[in-house]
């Protein structure tokens, strides 16, 4: 940064800076969005605003040394890998984009390897004449297997179609993580089935498109509709994962709440809850809806556009199936409703 000049150093956005992306977000919400910005506060109060850690950040782009802050920090550039080939040929055949394709995934399996990281994700773009096409290859697990990725590969460049003859190719790793070491074992090891199953989902996944397989997790919202999400990514449970910073193309993580004990649940709800039409549910014997447990107070939403105020119940309709009702208690008429099946 010394070599260039104070007036290119100050027109710099913020985010040039390498500081917390809290740090960053504050910022831009007092209206500091260019480095000059920064500069031109006052020292003494940077540093009881900021940190000492963010002056010597700002500092060390312009040769000065503040007593009150630590050295300069240094730099250390992103676990990343990104690799660009041009074609020999300019081509649509899936066949030999397939080919010189395989080459940068040694290249990126090659890389993995070495920090012993696996991946989850590689993007891939395919450069045209008219601009890019991109292609996201996603494994449920963590993988540096060169065969594994070929395979996805495979299926999912297979049902792609290109207008435009390719030109470049390009293969990026965002993000990795550390591989656990790989214990054998005499007897039959019983994670290995979940690993399989993994390489089932992927491949289901690559042919046949992102929605085929879901998986279900659950969000911190008492409302039972808004408590599990189907998302085509397993939940990552380990935060250790470093992501790029500014990169937004990843899927956040959900909270991994777990679904209140306190009264049965079923996983199979209405698409939209039915209203109950005849009679009102009752705990006598005999009616089209015989209650057997319950209620289970909902409410929620109050602040938000889907409030809720509900009571919930365990029934068994006329063909003795297990059903779950709630009683809509913000109506007049607090109607009944039809929410889900327990299987």
């Amino acid at each position: 940064m010394l070599s260039f000049n104070d007036n290119s150093l100050l027109s710099l956005p913020t985010h040039a800076l390498d500081c917390d992306l809290k740090l960053q977000t504050t910022w831009q919400q007092c209206g500091f969005n260019r480095i000059g910005d920064l500069w031109r506060l006052p020292r003494d109060g940077f540093l009881k605003r900021f940190g000492a850690q963010a002056l010597a950040e700002l500092d060390s782009g312009f040769g000065v040394q503040n007593k009150l802050a630590p050295g300069a920090v240094s730099h250390t550039p992103a676990n990343t890998f990104e690799q660009e080939t041009e074609l020999p040929f300019h081509s649509d055949r899936l066949d030999l984009i397939e080919h010189h394709a395989q080459t940068l995934l040694q290249a990126v399996c090659r890389w993995l390897k070495q920090q012993k990281h696996g991946a989850r994700e590689l993007q891939w773009s395919f450069k045209h004449a008219h601009g890019e096409e991109i292609l996201r290859l996603r494994s449920a697990q963590p993988t540096d297997c060169l065969d594994t990725w070929k395979r996805l590969l495979h299926h999912q460049l297979g049902r792609m179609q290109f207008e435009d003859d390719i030109r470049n190719l390009r293969v990026q790793c965002a993000h990795s993580e550390l591989l656990p070491n790989i214990n054998t074992s005499f007897l039959p090891d019983p994670g290995k089935s979940l690993h399989n199953w993994d390489n089932t989902c992927d491949v289901l996944r690559a042919r046949l498109g992102e929605q085929t397989v879901l998986f279900a997790a659950t969000e911190s919202d008492p409302r039972p509709e808004c408590s599990v999400v189907l998302q085509p990514v397993p939940l990552i449970k380990n935060s250790s994962i470093a992501f790029k910073k500014g990169d937004k193309t990843h899927t956040p993580e959900l909270n991994n709440a777990t679904l209140p004990c306190s009264a049965p649940r079923p996983l199979w709800l209405l698409p939209q809850p039915k209203p109950l039409q005849g009679k009102t549910p009752s705990w006598q014997a005999g009616g089209p809806w015989q209650l057997l447990s319950g209620p289970e107070r909902v409410e929620f939403g109050w602040w938000d556009a889907q409030p809720c105020k509900r009571d919930y119940y365990c029934a068994r309709d006329s063909n003795s199936s297990l059903v779950w009702l709630y009683q809509d208690l913000l109506e007049d008429n607090t109607r009944w409703f039809l929410h889900g099946y327990f299987a």
